[in-house]
């Protein structure tokens, strides 16, 4: 299994523990949220048979108030205690209506209710009948008292039924609560141990495409720094041999047009031979100028932007300032950016002319050339600045150059032309200057 497939499958199984923690939560959340109304139904229930302990309590005092002292007041709160104390039966009723057990309590102590409340009636309907007997309403409370504790063993018996439930709805409240705490744990520490695992495979993969493009990096200028050493090379060899030797025959050709002044093959040949001469001195020159190494950059600048000129029939503008003589390595980076460009406005722009700045700083030279022609169309444009997509292999050769020296390469294009700006550091880079060192061409 390749790394990057190792880093998929590791990410999709922190992904699956992701998912599946977030249903095992929901699932637990909802048996807490269930078990949570549980616990409140169960004090809802006990808070329900303290209150018609509390009203039926309400209902013997006022009853005996009524029947010791004959206040009417004591008479409306006795009704309105039977009131409320029949509608929390009804409550009490229905909030256990899910517990056979506490079903079967709520039928008895309704019918022990039901007898005490006929016992308070039949105490007040004797006192308002005017046919009060002292001993009468003793056998009344005697009834009531007897009545009262039936019904608070009932309610007693509801109580601790209510606290049985409470008890085991906590413990499985508290069970479900650890079990959620664990499950989402494990689940977030497997999770975060995957992803962990998984950034540092990225990380490491990501560390390899870096050495990888950095290797590639060099690579390219490793190339160029080849192809300008085979470049002064063969410019050498151009000057030194084929120009040697053409200069040689020139020489014949010229003694022999000499005995025969009169013969035009010979002079034609000498015409011809001059031409080669002057071929092979410039596409030697083109190859590296030797101005570049003689003199510095301003000459090779010049010298190459007059035969551009020449050449192309394109008119271009030149003004550098003095920035005195660069590292080679700069020197040529600019050149060959210089030489590049103006290639590319010859083939590609259709510009009527062109400019060439050199303008130096504290710490850099900074290399302008603008044309005016049809620019580079923006999609292109775009993705070579951003995506690295090549426009084309000069393009790329310079701005390989640039960033092997350290420096800044700029493209900017529309529809009124081209115009590429490279910053350089002055100090340029000794590695590159020491490789492939080479003598000028004389």
């Amino acid at each position: 299994m390749s790394p990057r497939q190792k880093a998929r499958l590791i990410f999709s199984l922190a992904l699956l523990l992701l998912i599946s923690s977030g249903i095992a939560t929901s699932f637990s959340i909802v048996g807490l949220v269930n078990s949570t109304k549980w616990v409140a139904h169960t004090y809802d229930v006990k808070q329900s048979i303290s209150k018609i302990e509390s009203v039926f309590a309400l209902a013997g005092r006022t009853r005996a108030r009524f029947v010791a002292a004959g206040d009417a007041s004591a008479r409306e709160q006795y009704n309105s205690a039977i009131t409320l104390l029949q509608s929390e039966l009804q409550d009490a009723e229905r909030d256990i209506s899910d517990n056979p057990v506490q079903r079967e309590n709520v039928a008895r102590l309704q019918l022990l209710i039901n007898k005490r409340i006929e016992v308070f009636t039949s105490s007040i309907n004797t006192y308002t009948s005017g046919k009060t007997d002292p001993d009468e309403q003793l056998l009344f409370n005697a009834q009531s008292l007897q009545l009262a504790d039936d019904s608070n063993q009932v309610m007693s018996a509801m109580q601790d039924e209510e606290d049985r439930l409470l008890v085991e709805r906590l413990r499985v409240s508290d069970r479900l609560f650890k079990v959620t705490v664990a499950v989402l744990s494990a689940m977030f520490l497997s999770s975060l141990i995957l992803i962990v695992v998984h950034y540092r495979m990225l990380t490491a993969e990501g560390a390899k495409r870096e050495e990888s493009e950095e290797n590639a990096r060099r690579v390219s200028a490793q190339l160029l720094r080849v192809q300008d050493h085979e470049r002064r090379r063969f410019s050498r060899e151009l000057h030194d041999g084929l120009g040697q030797t053409l200069a040689v025959v020139k020489w014949t050709l010229s003694s022999l047009l000499e005995k025969h002044p009169d013969d035009p093959s010979i002079s034609e040949c000498v015409k011809s031979v001059d031409e080669a001469i002057l071929g092979t001195r410039t596409i030697s020159h083109l190859l590296h100028p030797p101005l570049l190494d003689e003199a510095g950059f301003e000459s090779a600048a010049r010298w190459f932007v007059e035969g551009f000129s020449q050449r192309s029939g394109i008119p271009v503008s030149l003004t550098i300032q003095d920035a005195g003589r660069l590292p080679r390595s700069v020197e040529l980076a600019l050149f060959r950016v210089l030489q590049e460009s103006l290639t590319n406005i010859h083939k590609h722009s259709k510009s009527p002319r062109a400019e060439v700045s050199l303008r130096p700083d504290r710490a850099n030279v900074i290399l302008r050339v603008k044309d005016f022609g049809d620019g580079v169309p923006e999609e292109t444009l775009e993705n070579f600045v951003h995506s690295g997509t090549r426009v084309g292999v000069g393009l790329a050769g310079m701005r390989e150059r640039i960033r092997e020296q350290g420096g800044q390469f700029r493209i900017d294009s529309n529809g009124a032309g081209t115009t590429i700006e490279v910053s350089l550091p002055r100090a340029g880079r000794p590695s590159f200057e020491s490789e492939f060192t080479d003598t000028s061409i004389a």
